[in-house]
């Protein structure tokens, strides 16, 4: 499954590696893109777009 997801806290490099290990934390296997300048985020994989919000959140970064 494909996810797209706008996440508006990330300003650098550190914080999508923030986000792409609490992504994967739910599915190790998870393909995630990152384009720093769009705040968009892309994710290939098993968990569920809640599940991945909810990940992204906790790690204090905003989903839109």
């Amino acid at each position: 499954m494909t996810v797209e997801i706008k996440v508006s806290s990330i300003v650098c490099q550190a914080c999508a590696n923030t986000v792409t290990k609490a992504i994967q934390s739910l599915d190790a296997q998870a393909d995630v893109k990152i384009d720093l300048e769009t705040k968009i985020v892309n994710i290939n994989g098993k968990s569920s777009e809640t599940a991945i919000k909810e990940a992204i959140t906790a790690v204090g970064h905003t989903v839109e």
